[in-house]
């Protein structure tokens, strides 16, 4: 079956590969903004206009394709009886957004399919969008930012990158984006012989800041080698925006997220449970709404970490001796809580901040010493576990500062950081004779479990995977 979205936008493509639907991109360049004029000189209908826009880009190209389903789209953004286009100029679009701000308009999203330049489906679908009341200097901070990707979109924004401007939605993630998938598909498992389309799932990683998250080309790749129908993408959400974000995006169609700096405690205060795990450290990484619509919260980075461990060193042996950790950040406390679990007798915690780690230890157990930053060295002879869970030693940060000449020869040494993959502390841990572990099979692990839950297949960590997220 030959396919052909008669439209060049990225969004709608990426829609079709979620949907593992092998289609050729083509632009019918249609004159849109004349076509709207007369329907609107002729008191056509919000729906009916979208629908005819779609219809004009589904027939140009199929006459041309014969042969071939035609999909053809389009979307009308409408308030207060006016339709908005692409907004002319960023004075246009603070315009558009200020009149938008604390109200409701509707998206009004049509697509149709032609054969042999004849219709063969149509659809159309009405999402209701409500804006939050945003502040004229917020206007222009959002204009400033995203002018270059959001001038050739109706009503001046993206809803997949900010979707914090809305205080509540009302549709459906991918009639939003402009490509109704469920009817579509529904009509295509009609026109082929063979296995089913099936209707893409959705994941994220939420962060604030966010694009620099290596979790959308790790979960990219496994949806890709297993052959799964959907799609997961990085979200940036401000701390304040996080609860009636993540909500919405839940109600619009999403089955769950990572969670990243600086959202994961609320994202364990927003769940209706928690794992044991999640509730102990304090905090999330991971959310997942269950068969029941209630959220669920888990915390998988200590998994991520002693699965790394025992994979790259099947002979650590957690309850030789004590164990030093460095930082008491978010994957400091995880890790505190994963190496008891496994076994470690007691855990000298070393902070830059010892204030920090003194809470973090009164957190969590009577067996964490917390110990002064410059005292660090001294109980190198006793320990059979290091664990640098800082910052210290990540390119274009500051050095990490620890000499290894006393270091137990036996302990293994191992660095929450992958960039450089091999950081000096792990280099001079092997000198001394010290098996090391570097850092990127823990991002790798902990998005396993994530993945099994949102799209219903336990993913393979690799050699393949590993090359691919390092380069």
């Amino acid at each position: 079956m030959d396919l052909i979205l008669a439209s060049q936008s990225i969004t709608r493509r990426r829609i079709l590969d979620a949907a593992r639907i092998d289609a050729r991109f083509m632009s019918p360049k249609i004159d849109e903004e004349n076509i709207t004029k007369s329907l609107i000189a002729d008191q056509a209908l919000p729906r009916d206009i979208a629908d005819t826009l779609a219809e004009h880009k589904a027939l140009k190209i199929s006459r041309k394709n014969l042969d071939s389903l035609v999909i053809g789209c389009d979307q009308i953004l409408v308030f207060e009886g006016e339709i908005f286009g692409k907004p002319a100029s960023p004075e246009a679009l603070k315009d558009m957004l200020s009149r938008l701000s604390g109200q409701t308009h509707r998206l009004v999203t049509a697509n149709v399919i032609y054969k042999d330049g004849k219709p063969m489906w149509r659809h159309v679908a009405i999402s209701h969008m409500s804006m939050r009341t945003i502040t004229s200097n917020e206007i222009d901070a959002y204009i400033e930012a995203h002018w270059p990707d959001v001038k050739h979109s109706a009503g001046g924004y993206h809803f997949e990158r900010t979707p914090d401007l809305f205080s509540s939605v009302r549709g459906n993630w991918f009639d939003i984006m402009g490509l109704s998938i469920d009817p579509i598909l529904r009509f295509l498992n009609q026109h082929q012989a063979g296995n089913p389309f099936q209707i893409p799932r959705l994941a994220a990683v939420l962060g604030h800041p966010i694009a620099q998250s290596k979790s959308p080309l790790m979960h990219g790749h496994w949806l890709k080698k297993n052959q799964i129908s959907g799609d997961y993408i990085a979200i940036d959400i401000p701390p304040m925006r996080f609860n009636t974000t993540v909500r919405m995006l839940f109600d619009v169609g999403f089955s769950g997220f990572n969670v990243t700096i600086p959202h994961k405690e609320q994202a364990l205060a927003f769940a209706d449970d928690m794992t044991p795990r999640a509730r102990r450290i304090g905090a999330a990484n991971t959310l997942i709404k269950r068969d029941s619509g209630k959220i669920s919260a888990d915390n998988t980075d200590g998994y991520g970490f002693m699965t790394n461990l025992a994979s790259q060193n099947s002979a650590w042996n957690p309850s030789a001796g004590p164990s030093l950790v460095l930082g008491a950040g978010g994957a400091a406390r995880a890790i505190l809580v994963a190496l008891l679990e496994a076994g470690v007798p007691k855990i000298y915690l070393c902070n830059r901040t010892r204030a920090r780690a003194e809470d973090l230890a009164a957190d969590i157990s009577d067996c964490i010493e917390v110990i002064d930053w410059e005292d660090k060295q001294g109980v190198l002879p006793d320990v059979f576990t290091v664990v640098n869970a800082t910052s210290l030693g990540m390119i274009g940060k500051p050095p990490l500062e620890i000499d290894l000449t006393n270091l137990n020869p036996d302990a293994l040494v191992t660095d929450l950081i992958y960039a450089p993959l091999e950081t000096q502390l792990l280099k001079d841990a092997r000198t001394r004779g010290c098996e090391v572990v570097s850092g990127i099979g823990m991002l790798l692990h902990q998005g396993v479990p994530g993945f099994e839950a949102w799209f219903g297949h336990r993913p393979a960590v690799d050699e393949e995977l590993e090359a691919l997220v390092l380069t």
